[in-house]
């Protein structure tokens, strides 16, 4: 992020415990910009900063709607320093950047989502006009090194991206996914984690949890690195 350079410590207890070292991407400084959503009360159903751990006013709008909530867990707020970091990621296209939080994404999932308990990992996809211009999913990058299960597919009239939309049209837009050929077999009966970057106002996971649903899954969760 700052293109420091970075300092690592080895205490004598480190280096007789055996540990193998992992290579940091931030230095200190840029780490402690980020803020962990653990360390504060969050909102039960999207993951939202709260003073107090209950559910937000746009969770009680989407069990209503839909009956249910997702659950949704998100590591980091979506605060100054994490826009830069999806503007040099995702806008810019540095690739390199999906590793900042890689281990952190991997380990948290296979920790509470294990595949023994019959997870799916399903990333939301991208549209063929927004890979083409990227050449990368980014949800894909952030998760790399989980099994995957491509379940849904963006429809070809879904022409604008979801980024450029403000908060009005991203909750008019209709639904963008369809279900890949062969899909319905997978889902029914399963345990499914829907995976994305932000979460910002739920829109794209509602919808993505919706056709999920009508194909027969037992339980839809969702993760995101922010909220």
């Amino acid at each position: 992020m700052c293109q420091g350079k970075i300092s690592e410590y080895f205490d004598l207890s480190w280096v007789l415990s055996f540990q193998r070292t992992k290579k940091k991407y931030l230095c200190n400084d840029c780490q402690s910009n980020f803020t962990k959503l653990s360390d504060a009360p969050t909102c039960l159903g999207c993951g939202r900063k709260m003073n107090v751990e209950e559910i937000c006013n746009d969770c009680i709008k989407w069990k209503k709607a839909y009956g249910q909530l997702l659950e949704n867990v998100a590591l980091y707020e979506y605060n100054g320093v994490m826009k830069e970091y999806f503007e040099r990621f995702k806008f810019m296209g540095d690739f390199y950047f999906a590793n900042v939080f890689n281990d952190e994404l991997k380990a948290f999932v296979k920790k509470e989502y294990s595949k023994g308990k019959d997870w799916l990992y399903v990333p939301i996809p991208l549209s063929a006009q927004s890979y083409q211009t990227r050449m990368f999913n980014q949800v894909e990058g952030l998760f790399s090194g989980l099994e995957f299960a491509k379940l849904l597919a963006v429809k070809n009239e879904e022409k604008k991206q979801q980024s450029k939309l403000n908060r009005q049209e991203r909750m008019k837009r209709s639904q963008p996914f369809i279900l890949n050929k062969g899909s319905e077999e997978i889902i029914e009966g399963r345990k499914i984690l829907l995976l994305d970057d932000i979460y910002t106002t739920g829109r794209t996971l509602y919808y993505a949890a919706e056709i999920i649903r009508s194909a027969g899954a037992k339980e839809i969760k969702s993760m995101t690195l922010a909220r």
